[in-house]
């Protein structure tokens, strides 16, 4: 099967956890030189170009399930869903489809996507650690009857940017560090015992995002989210107990190392991630002393350069589209061709 395009289904920028996700796709296809597009879930192309119809057959669909409703359905087209829920065999359709749930509808001639042309992403987590590794990278892993790939997710910024943040290390430490860490995100029990940590040490605390709601002024950029972290003398990124429980990889602890900062993390899988190279401690007071003393070390830059590097190298989303792009290719015979070449 030979695809012109990528369609990324379902939220729009800000108005849920997921909608990160869908943008930093959308970005790096783009900026891989895919012909790319966006839809919310009514429709509606949240990168409008001279407002341009949109053939949507021969397209590889991304999809998360909880905005698939008015997903459009053909045969021409391979579908990769992240926690969608299908229903039917040979052919399947999302079970909140509005095809599935109106009144006027004859589910007789409903006739949905066939199941080859649907495969499953989902998060690398403690479930797939024992599946098989593709090319023997561990954090890639696939299913045995090749129906599902797991990833972790990455950072949202490109190699070329990263590598800018490094030549800025020192620049951006200007010798007059501020007493403020910046969190943008949704924060849960461990943000509040962090914020309690930061001002027992004189850290003035903020919070960004998080609200999902697309109209909030607490929303920022990729660029201003960047910088917010940048300037933090601190910004570690700390997870739940069912994360920690369940070695998932969030995609801040990669953001936060491409923008410039040293890694610090509650996890032990992520610590593994990277080698051990991470500030790690199960408590998070230990954590924010270990953060500032980190800060007064003359080696700091060339210890964060090397997690840069390694950022950069593997945990982008290009590196993670192409290996969705190289296993469906492999397994399922699927290629999506490029409307142009762009340097990575």
């Amino acid at each position: 099967m030979n695809l012109n395009k990528v369609i990324i289904w379902g939220h729009e920028l800000h108005n849920h956890t997921h909608s990160y996700i869908h943008n930093a796709f959308y970005l790096a296809f783009k900026h891989m030189g895919y012909d790319i597009y966006w839809f919310n879930e009514e429709g509606q192309n949240n990168y409008t170009i001279n407002n341009l119809e949109v053939d949507f057959n021969n397209a590889l669909y991304i999809v998360h399930g909880l905005e698939s409703k008015n997903l459009p359905l053909n045969d021409s087209s391979y579908y990769i869903g992240h926690n969608v829920e299908w229903t039917g065999s040979d052919f399947k359709i999302p079970k909140n489809h509005v095809l599935l749930n109106s009144e006027n509808q004859n589910q007789n001639e409903i006739k949905g996507i066939p199941s080859s042309n649907i495969n499953t992403l989902q998060v690398y987590c403690i479930g797939c650690v024992d599946y098989k590794s593709y090319k023997n990278i561990h954090y890639y892993k696939y299913a045995d009857d090749y129906s599902c790939m797991y990833m972790p997710w990455a950072t949202d910024i490109f190699p070329k940017q990263i590598d800018q943040n490094i030549k800025d290390l020192i620049i951006l430490d200007n010798g007059e560090t501020k007493k403020i860490s910046n969190f943008i995100g949704m924060p849960l029990d461990q943000w509040d015992e962090f914020k309690s940590m930061c001002a027992k040490h004189g850290i003035e605390y903020r919070n960004y995002g998080g609200t999902f709601n697309k109209d909030s002024d607490k929303n920022r950029s990729v660029q201003e989210n960047m910088e917010l972290i940048q300037e933090s003398i601190i910004a570690p990124a700390l997870q739940s107990e069912w994360q920690i429980e369940n070695k998932y990889i969030p995609c801040r602890i990669f953001k936060n190392i491409s923008y410039g900062k040293m890694g610090i993390t509650n996890s032990k899988a992520v610590n593994e991630l990277f080698d051990n190279k991470l500030i790690y401690s199960t408590n998070i007071e230990e954590l924010v002393k270990q953060g500032l003393e980190f800060e007064k070390n003359k080696e700091r830059f060339d210890k964060i350069k090397e997690l840069m590097i390694e950022v950069r190298d593997n945990h982008t989303y290009i590196n993670r589209i192409n290996f969705i792009l190289d296993f469906i290719k492999e397994f399922k015979n699927i290629h999506v061709s490029k409307t142009e070449m762009i340097e990575n």
